[in-house]
């Protein structure tokens, strides 16, 4: 690749990729820092089914929104590159990642705010679906 060349779109892909992933695990070590200056015994968290009840509708639908644009994805066709197929599909991918990084980042707010653990469920499945919707798995759907 000579110097200045633009970067190919699926490089790119994979630069985005894992800038969201990286910028939402340095979230949940700086969130995993302050929670540890003062632990909560499980039995002394206070019941908030609101707030259990609103991350889980935000993260349904800004998930199921997510499963639903990935399934909206089409394979490459017949004589296609994947350079190609990601000059076409690149946004769509951004938008799927910026859906799940959405109620990922909204559960380590909870979590800073309330050192709650259990709002900590939203950030596990978002990371899980990044990776079950990393570049590499989004161009073999």
């Amino acid at each position: 690749m000579p110097p200045g060349a633009p970067i190919s779109a699926s490089i790119s892909a994979r630069i985005i990729h894992a800038a969201l992933v990286v910028g939402v695990l340095m979230f949940c070590v700086v969130a995993w820092y302050l929670g540890r200056a003062s632990p909560v015994p499980v039995y002394a968290l206070p019941d908030r089914r609101v707030l259990y009840i609103a991350l889980f509708l935000i993260s349904a639908i800004f998930f199921g929104a997510a499963m639903f644009t990935a399934g909206r994805l089409g394979r490459p066709a017949r004589g296609t590159s994947q350079d190609e197929w990601w000059r076409v599909n690149l946004g769509k991918a951004v938008v799927i990642w910026a859906l799940v990084e959405a109620p990922t980042v909204i559960g380590l707010i909870a979590y800073s705010l309330t050192y709650d653990f259990r709002t900590l469920i939203a950030t596990l499945t978002g990371l899980l679906l990044f990776g079950n919707y990393r570049p590499s798995r989004l161009i073999e759907r």
